[in-house]
């Protein structure tokens, strides 16, 4: 019979495990890859090298590289690494795509090619397809006509999040581009067929409809928020700052905080905003002038937001704005 901590430990190594297989997002060159990633190591297999780049830091990398079958290092020597980490927004240039390959992480050539892994999608890849209804690009200018230039498959992913279906493409102006240029199509009116990946191609990806109901539904939350914060900064003219009023539910009234004497320099009870909700406690962001230590009643003022004293009461000094204890 199984002892307690084996079972914990065996459903852990399973948990990691699922969590590590990742979705393929090509076969790009190895060379490319050592020189953008980084956390690099050398492990035994694809799996092994997702849980790497899952588990290297706090936040986890978006992607992995992994290229099978490298030379270990002879001697000691520096070298033999096969897999590597990186983050969204530093993934490799689309001219790693060069070499083409088929629509399974296996045909990646040995060494020559490593298998780059999103780690952070729910999109499961499909296969590559050679043309989508309406869709058109310019591999020499790096332009598509019927979606959109992104950075990464992530950011693909992330714009189609609420839809079915999404596309990538890799686009190499020239065949020299060093920035990343990737075309992206959400849920086109239909796919061609081909059994090659590569530059041109479109690889094809899609998730659950549950999936794509959530994300749409956190989209309309976040645009509701946009609008509503949007909304309530209009209400204040130009130059004019929305202070909360305490004690009043949902209300406001716009300061000049550059001379108001009561909120000089921001809002004395926190600026409205949509996250102070039945006006809460919030954080001041400026300075009540009449309350400065030491002033004389009407003895002070606000001046390009900050407080400015120029009568002090009885055993204070007036020093560079300040009433200080004589």
């Amino acid at each position: 019979m199984f002892s307690k901590p084996f079972v914990i430990i065996s459903i852990l190594s399973l948990l990691s495990f699922a969590q590590a297989v990742g979705t393929f997002v090509g076969c790009v060159l190895t060379a490319t890859a050592a020189l953008t990633g980084t956390s690099t190591g050398r492990v035994a297999n694809q799996n092994a090298c997702n849980t790497r780049c899952l588990a290297n830091q706090q936040t986890p990398f978006t992607y992995s590289y992994f290229a099978n079958n490298v030379p270990p290092p002879l001697l000691g020597a520096i070298g033999g690494d096969n897999c590597w980490c990186d983050d969204q927004g530093s993934y490799v240039a689309a001219s790693a795509y060069l070499v083409g390959s088929g629509t399974t992480s296996s045909s990646c050539v040995d060494a020559i090619q490593a298998t780059a892994t999103d780690l952070r999608t729910t999109f499961q890849f499909q296969g590559c397809t050679n043309t989508l209804t309406g869709v058109v690009f310019d591999l020499v200018g790096g332009s598509i006509i019927g979606g959109a230039l992104v950075q990464d498959p992530q950011s693909c992913f992330q714009r189609c999040a609420g839809n079915t279906n999404a596309y990538f493409i890799p686009l190499a102006p020239l065949l020299t581009a060093i920035a990343p240029t990737y075309g992206c199509v959400c849920d086109p009116s239909g796919p061609g067929l081909s059994n090659v990946c590569g530059i041109a191609q479109y690889y094809k990806y899609s998730h659950s409809a549950s999936a794509s109901q959530n994300a749409q539904a956190r989209k309309r939350q976040l645009e509701a928020k946009k609008r509503q914060d949007s909304k309530r900064q209009s209400f204040c003219p130009k130059r004019m700052t929305a202070c909360t009023i305490p004690g009043v539910e949902n209300s406001w009234e716009c300061i000049d905080s550059s001379s108001d004497l009561e909120s000089c320099g921001g809002c004395t009870n926190g600026e409205y905003t949509s996250q102070v909700s039945v006006n809460a406690t919030a954080t001041a962001t400026g300075l009540d002038c009449t309350s400065m230590p030491g002033v004389l009643m009407g003895g002070s003022t606000c001046t390009n937001g900050k407080c400015v004293a120029f009568a002090c009461k009885k055993k204070f000094k007036l020093v560079n704005g300040s009433c200080v204890r004589g």
